[in-house]
């Protein structure tokens, strides 16, 4: 028979770490307060920021397509595009700043 030994046993896993939850921050949230009610801040909620990314490109694509249908390839999509940005900025800016007025804190 050999003298061969078993491979050792290899060390336990450490558990994983609970999961990652930022601290509250009070400059953050004045920070937050200041940009909502007084403005002049550019905003970093990235929630509000994903919903006016969404709403901008809807009026993209809506903007192309009513260009494209009016004024033909490529002027029109184009033309279309830029104004489709434009608005969806102004509109969706707009909706967030009320949002932000009325957002209780």
């Amino acid at each position: 028979m050999s003298d061969a030994q078993p491979p050792p046993i290899p060390p336990q896993a450490k558990p994983p770490p609970p999961p990652y939850e930022p601290p509250r921050n009070e400059n953050v949230e004045a920070y937050n307060f200041i940009a909502d009610k007084i403005g002049g801040l550019p905003n970093v909620r990235k929630k509000d920021n994903l919903y006016q990314a969404i709403a901008i490109g809807a009026f993209v694509a809506v903007g192309s397509l009513i260009g494209l249908w009016k004024g033909g390839w490529p002027g029109g999509f184009i033309a279309g595009a830029v104004v489709g940005m434009v608005a969806g900025l102004l509109l969706s800016g707009a909706v967030l700043a009320v949002i932000g007025l009325v957002r209780k804190s």
